[in-house]
C-alpha cells in the first residue's frame, strides 16, 4: 500500500502566530495526504481556533493526527482538573477534523480514569520514544503501554537514532503490532528533528525497518524557512527514501 505522507504543523513552529492556526493557510498549498497538529503547551491548545474552511480542509484529508501539549501533565503541576480540561478539548478538536489519533508523550499520559472520563479513548492515543536524556528505555515504555491497554506508539526515527543506530530496528521489532504512525525527521550533529537531507548514510540504514510498516509518515522537522520550493524539495525528498 501507498504510504501516506502527513506534515506537522510544529515544522513551522517559528513561524506560529497565537492562534496557530495560522499554519494551516500555508500547509494547505503542499502535497500532502494528512496533517498533525501539534501543541508545544496547554497555552498553544487553549488559543487554537478553526476557522470553517480550515476545519472542512482538514476533516477531507487522508489521515489528520494531534500531539498534546509535550508537558500536559506538568503544565498544570498535576491538577486534575486541569489535565482533563486539556484532555476534553483534545477530544472535541478530534472529533472536529475528524482526527484518527492523539499523540501524548509517555511522561505526560494521563491515568486511565481521566482519559476515560474525557471520553479520548474514543480515538486512538498512542505514545512516544522521546530522546535519551528522558531515559525511556524500550523496557520502560512497554510497561507504560502495557499499564495504559489500547494505547500505541508513534515511533520516532530521530529521537531513536540519539540512543543508537540500532534503537529504530529495536522499537519496531518491539511494537511493531502497536505501532500507529512515524514522526519522521533526521538527526544531524546530535541535534534532534533535522532536514533528511543532512543526514549520514548510516542514519539513512537506521531508518530501513520502518519500510516495512503500513502507517503514515509524520513529517516533524524544525523548518528554519517557509519558502515553498525548500518546503516541496524537503517533502519530494522524504518521498523518495520510500520508493
Amino acid at each position: 500500500m501507498k504510504n501516506k505522507f502527513i506534515f506537522a504543523t510544529g515544522n513551522f513552529y517559528r513561524f506560529a502566530n497565537k492562534n496557530s492556526a495560522n499554519l494551516i493557510n500555508f500547509i494547505k498549498k503542499l502535497d500532502i495526504d494528512g496533517v498533525e497538529i501539534t501543541f508545544s503547551s496547554k497555552d498553544q491548545l487553549y488559543n487554537f481556533k478553526l476557522n470553517h474552511d480550515q476545519a472542512m480542509w482538514l476533516r477531507e484529508l487522508q489521515y489528520v493526527s494531534i500531539h498534546s501539549p509535550f508537558n500536559l501533565i506538568e503544565d498544570v503541576a498535576g491538577d486534575n482538573q486541569g489535565i482533563l480540561d486539556q484532555m476534553v478539548r483534545l477530544y472535541n478538536l478530534a472529533q472536529k477534523i475528524k482526527a484518527k489519533n492523539i499523540i501524548i508523550h509517555p511522561h505526560s499520559l494521563p491515568s486511565a480514569q481521566i482519559l476515560k472520563k474525557s471520553q479520548v479513548k474514543k480515538i486512538k492515543v498512542s505514545t512516544e520514544n522521546l530522546e535519551k536524556k528522558r531515559r525511556f528505555t524500550v523496557a520502560r515504555l512497554e510497561r507504560i503501554v502495557n499499564e495504559h491497554k489500547g494505547v500505541g506508539l508513534c515511533l520516532d526515527v530521530s529521537h531513536a537514532y540519539l540512543w543508537s543506530p540500532q534503537e529504530t530496528e529495536k522499537l519496531v521489532k518491539k511494537f511493531n503490532k502497536i505501532i500507529t504512525q512515524i514522526h519522521f525527521s533526521g538527526t544531524y550533529r546530535r541535534k534532534d528533528h533535522q532536514s533528511l537531507r543532512k543526514v549520514s548514510p548510516l542514519f539513512i540504514k537506521s531508518i530501513q525497518p520502518i519500510k516495512k510498516l503500513n502507517v503514515p509518515i509524520v513529517i516533524e522537522e524544525d523548518m528554519k524557512t517557509r519558502d515553498i520550493k525548500w518546503v516541496r524539495d524537503e517533502i519530494d525528498y522524504i518521498k523518495s527514501l520510500f520508493v
